[in-house]
């Protein structure tokens, strides 16, 4: 069979069932996509460490499920060739991935720098490219109806290739970057709640007044007391030396 064939010469290029297509088209585009992510997982396959050869086969399944993937975004539903097959269980196979790695890694607290070891950073380019060919099929959807498995899979694909990034670089000893914006902070940190957070203060606040009130009273009690002792022993000693108290005396309200 010869690789050339001189039919796509004008721009254009077939799909199953014989239909021909510019090749700037939609769906040329997202089925274009999905076979640079298969490529770009090759180069992860090239330089996958032996730490991570554990995951080899998950990428093996994943450029199978691309293959799949991009047969029926070539064959348009009017096709009368029989569309391939994609099973939903695939996308819950990926979402068992994630929650295996993730098991053994420290919860992300902020937005980090694709960077890493060699085979990390190749893992967040299929991740972009997986964001692209997500894009350019749901552009294809809003012309012409995509299976919703084919949809799902493609979502949590990104997310795959995110998680394995980091897992491979921890695997390799190798240290992540938190993005930090021009202001010096750093972004992705969940944001208090504001509401919350004047609640708080408020409720501060008026312990501090409560015990504020509390302890005065307390000592306005005290110096009443003592007030009243006082006043008491003066009387008591007039009387002593033979003084006498006119008409009775009214305790001091100190309240």
């Amino acid at each position: 069979m010869k690789i050339y064939t001189k039919t796509g010469d004008d721009g254009t290029t077939g799909l199953f069932g014989g239909s021909r297509l510019r090749k700037d088209a939609a769906r040329i585009e997202a089925y274009g996509d999905i076979d640079e992510l298969n490529a770009s997982l090759g180069v992860v396959l090239a330089h996958l460490p032996t730490s991570a050869h554990s995951t080899r086969g998950w990428l093996e399944a994943v450029q199978n499920d691309l293959f799949v993937i991009g047969a029926i975004l070539a064959n348009p539903s009017a096709g009368s060739q029989k569309r391939a097959e994609f099973s939903s269980n695939r996308t819950a196979d990926l979402e068992a991935h994630i929650d295996q790695m993730e098991k053994n890694m420290n919860p992300l607290k902020n937005f980090i720098l694709p960077q890493g070891v060699p085979c990390a950073t190749f893992l967040h380019l299929s991740r972009a490219i997986c964001r692209r060919a997500e894009r350019h099929v749901v552009a294809l959807d809003s012309q012409e109806k995509i299976d919703a498995p084919l949809l799902a899979y493609l979502n949590r694909l990104s997310d795959f290739l995110f998680v394995l990034a980091r897992w491979v670089n921890r695997q390799e000893g190798g240290t992540e970057t938190a993005w930090v914006n021009p202001t010096g902070e750093t972004i992705g940190q969940p944001q208090p709640d504001r509401l919350n957070a004047t609640l708080q203060k408020l409720e501060q606040e008026k312990q501090r007044r409560k015990s504020l009130f509390e302890k005065t009273t307390t000592d306005l009690q005290k110096k009443k007391a003592e007030a009243e002792k006082n006043f008491q022993q003066s009387v008591d000693q007039i009387k002593k030396e033979g003084g006498q108290v006119d008409r009775p005396v009214r305790d001091i309200d100190l309240d």
